[in-house]
């Protein structure tokens, strides 16, 4: 396994050459170096870069994505594997807004809402079990990044959180995520995504009746009726503030506590939310009405129900996320992952053993 760095250098170099070829009063090159702010405002903005320099440059990524899948064998640790045609994945993305806006109709350049949760849901038909994939919100790779005119601008290492902030339409935004993820992932296979914003949470938990943790971190500064050591039922607001709260809670100074307490949080609710679908018809149908305002998903509704009810006919086999090290970097905080945990987390959840 590799994370094929050659060919994002190669793509890299060819939008490189094509502002170098085209010159003139713009480069496509000098904005691999810099992502605008929604508050700029650019005089020209659309008039600056011809027809050409745009399809040529939006062809580059559109390259990208045909060239991009997963190796059908690997050889790894003396064994040879094959990539398991048999898995469905979704991806969960929790999104940093309250509801989905048209950031577009505003007249902003890029989406102001990161992908602060990235959940991989991996439903093996094999086994009729299912694992979950967690990917730390600062995890530094490759994201596809554009100018102010939303033309492709080539790649930047960032926080994979940032792959969604760079064009204004939550589709568009929400593509680039899961490209990030499954390039990540050594270009897996991802065949959907469901992506929710903060004002989700209230509504999917109090329809599974709560959710029940026990409070193991100092909520004292952020919610005084989660009290360390006590068994809760979350409800409300309540459960936003324990999967989200992170800056005022005094012992989780990065990313990781807060991880661990999705992750708990996770493995109670989606049996429970799969549970109650297999009860009740109409009960997936009247929870997506709900959720319509802070939702955004490229599935329809049969996909949907189809996911929730794998929920609830599959087995939790395991909640995994990579090991790695988070360092403070120049503007962000920064997770680096521990490659050799990456690839058998891949190998594990993507990979069949042959021999």
């Amino acid at each position: 396994l590799s994370m094929k760095n050659g060919t994002i250098i190669k793509i890299v170099a060819i939008v490189l050459g094509l502002g170098v070829l085209f010159g003139g009063s713009f480069l496509i090159a000098s904005l691999i170096e810099k992502k605008f702010s929604a508050e700029q405002t650019i005089e020209g903005a659309g008039e600056a870069i011809s027809r050409t320099e745009i399809e040529a440059s939006n062809s580059i990524r559109e390259s990208v994505l045909d060239e991009a899948a997963a190796e059908p064998t690997i050889v790894y640790n003396g064994h040879t594997y094959t990539y398991n045609e048999n898995v469905e994945v979704l991806l969960i993305m929790g999104l940093d807004d309250r509801e989905i806006l048209d950031y577009e109709s505003e007249g902003l350049m890029n989406n102001q809402a990161c992908a602060d949760l990235l959940l991989l849901a991996v439903f093996n038909k094999d086994t009729q079990t299912y694992s979950l994939l967690q990917i730390n919100r600062e995890t530094m790779t490759d994201v596809m990044t554009y100018d102010v005119f939303g033309t492709f601008a080539g790649f930047r290492t960032r926080p994979i959180c940032l792959s969604h902030t760079y064009r204004s339409k939550h589709e568009n935004a929400c593509a680039d995520t899961v490209f990030a993820v499954s390039h990540l992932l050594y270009d897996v296979e991802i065949e959907n995504y469901f992506a929710l914003t903060m004002d989700s949470i209230p509504i999917i938990n109090d329809a599974v009746g709560g959710v029940t943790v026990t409070i193991e971190d100092d909520f004292s500064q952020e919610d005084e009726t989660l009290g360390m050591g006590q068994t809760v039922t979350l409800m409300g607001d309540h459960a936003e503030n324990y999967v989200r709260a992170r800056m005022a809670i005094t012992n989780d100074p990065t990313n990781a506590n807060r991880m661990k307490r999705q992750r708990n949080y996770m493995s109670k609710l989606l049996p429970v939310l799969g549970q109650k679908t297999a009860e009740s018809n109409s009960f997936a149908y009247n929870l997506f009405e709900q959720l319509s305002p802070y939702m955004i998903t490229d599935c329809d509704y049969d996909q949907l129900t189809k996911y929730i009810t794998q929920f609830s006919g599959y087995t939790l086999d395991k909640i995994v996320t990579p090991d790695g090290k988070t360092v403070s970097g120049e503007q962000y905080r920064e997770f680096y992952v521990d490659e050799e945990s990456l690839k058998q987390i891949v190998v594990d959840l993507f990979y069949v053993q042959k021999n």
